[in-house]
């Protein structure tokens, strides 16, 4: 019997609500990708998985306690999130990170200085062919979706 070679890994999505339109499409693209992945097992955790009733706060620190990476869909709202910025983020990115981070351009965000991006713009952020998600339509969101696994498998593999 062989050995299992499959490296599992947890991630959290990290987003805001006033991009839940997006995000929806992004995963409805994206999820069938990793779930096919060779050599590795991608579970997720976001805070649509509550049940009604359920301490939000409590859920969502859980979870990124639990979590191996934050798959963080960015966008100008995000960074307007008091919420994101004061508990997701510290746990991604500056001197109390302990998780890796996965950011991705779901709704552009300039990356140029000029926006006070919590450490993200010294990052390298995902974007296909140099376009947000929302900046793609069609066959080209597929696209998006689909590098984005590739991205996500490399990532978990390299260990980093």
């Amino acid at each position: 019997m062989a050995a299992d070679t499959t490296t599992r890994a947890s991630l959290f999505l990290s987003w805001c609500h006033e991009d839940q339109t997006l995000k929806k499409d992004l995963l409805r693209r994206l999820m069938p990708h990793l779930a096919i992945l060779n050599g590795v097992r991608v579970d997720w955790w976001e805070d649509s998985h509550l049940l009604g009733g359920e301490d939000l706060r409590a859920a969502i620190l859980r979870g990124l306690a639990a979590c191996d990476y934050g798959l963080l869909l960015l966008s100008p709202a995000y960074f307007a999130s008091a919420f994101v910025t004061a508990h997701e983020l510290p746990r991604f990115i500056g001197p109390w990170a302990d998780k890796a981070a996965l950011p991705v351009d779901l709704r552009r965000v300039p990356l140029d200085g000029s926006r006070d991006l919590c450490g993200i713009d010294q990052r390298l952020v995902f974007r296909h062919q140099g376009k947000a998600f929302n900046e793609l339509s069609g066959a080209r969101r597929d696209g998006f979706a689909s590098e984005l696994a590739t991205q996500v498998r490399r990532r978990v593999l390299s260990g980093r």
